[in-house]
């Protein structure tokens, strides 16, 4: 009968396996992580050098890619965090609301050079989606305006870019708000008022043209806009 543990007598010998062959201690017959590591090795203390400065090199690559990846995570970081500055911005009609509008363009001035990107993006879809947050979105771009005329162009330059792509598309609702952005940029003197009376009359001019007595949705359309426009 074959006995497990510490039955029998004094228990089974540790000097012999299962077999009854004497025990040799071998690197293959432990677990892993009780083997050595392939670095440790070394045939002879020259191929121990040549493995510790190869380990070097590997282990400085990898500080590398590691300080990569950190780099690339606090920019995202970053870009989360002024997308969501953005986006909160005015959700609270608070006295604070001004001193607040002027800390976040000083933080968006600060830094649009590197995440230029970013910020025009989330300042496009946040006219477009929150409408009703307009006024306060034209007064962060006033006053990127004020503190780098470049920026003030940039972000023009963007939403005009969108305002043709809408008037193509034919989507009313965007082309409207997005002149209503315009004429608040008059009061922040980001454009003048001969620019936006120029871009109205593009809208204007159809309807002046068109046959006497005869009405189209579209024309109808345009004076809306230029009314919504000029109040």
């Amino acid at each position: 009968m074959l006995l497990i543990g510490g039955g029998g007598r004094g228990g089974a010998r540790r000097d012999v396996d299962e077999f009854g062959r004497d025990r040799r201690s071998r690197p293959h017959h432990r677990k892993p992580y009780e083997r050595p590591n392939r670095g440790q090795r070394g045939h002879s203390g020259g191929h121990g050098g040549h493995g510790g400065h190869g380990g070097g090199g590997h282990g400085g690559g990898g500080h590398g890619g590691a300080g990569n990846g950190s780099m690339v995570d606090e920019s995202a970081d970053l870009e989360s965090r002024l997308s969501s500055l953005i986006i909160k911005v005015g959700d609270k009609n608070a006295p604070t609301l001004q001193n607040n509008l002027e800390a976040l363009s000083v933080v968006l001035e600060k830094d649009f050079t590197n995440h230029e990107t970013t910020v025009l993006r989330t300042l496009r879809q946040c006219v477009l989606e929150l409408p009703w947050k307009v006024t306060v979105y034209s007064t962060v771009a006033g006053l990127l305006n004020a503190k780098n005329n470049e920026t003030g162009a940039k972000v023009i330059t963007l939403m005009h870019g969108v305002l043709c792509k809408s008037l193509i598309k034919g989507d009313w609702c965007s082309v409207k708000v997005i002149m209503r952005f315009f004429a608040l940029q008059v009061a922040t003197k980001t454009i003048s008022a001969s620019t936006l009376l120029s871009m109205v009359d593009t809208f204007l001019k159809p309807v002046a043209g068109q046959t006497a007595g005869v009405v189209t949705a579209q024309n109808s359309c345009f004076v809306y806009i230029a009314m919504t426009t000029l109040l």
